[in-house]
């Protein structure tokens, strides 16, 4: 029988590093540029959503959720 083992660690710090690496706004040393054009888009943001920030605020808007910030 086989296990798997899963860490959770709460991020540090803003989110805007992970923001920018997963919007492509920053390029990392070792991402090969020429192979860019295959990167793919397989979520669609909702209308009038331009970036993940907005789209995650969207998201705790229609779902009725309350952002909880802790004081740690």
């Amino acid at each position: 029988m086989g296990y798997a083992v899963l860490h959770l660690e709460k991020a540090k710090g803003a989110d805007s590093g992970m923001s920018a690496h997963i919007e492509r706004t920053i390029q990392p040393k070792n991402a090969d540029p020429t192979r860019t054009h295959q990167n793919r888009e397989l979520i669609q943001f909702p209308d009038g959503v331009r970036n993940r920030t907005a789209a995650i605020q969207h998201r705790l808007d229609t779902a009725g959720l309350k952002r909880k910030i802790g004081k740690n």
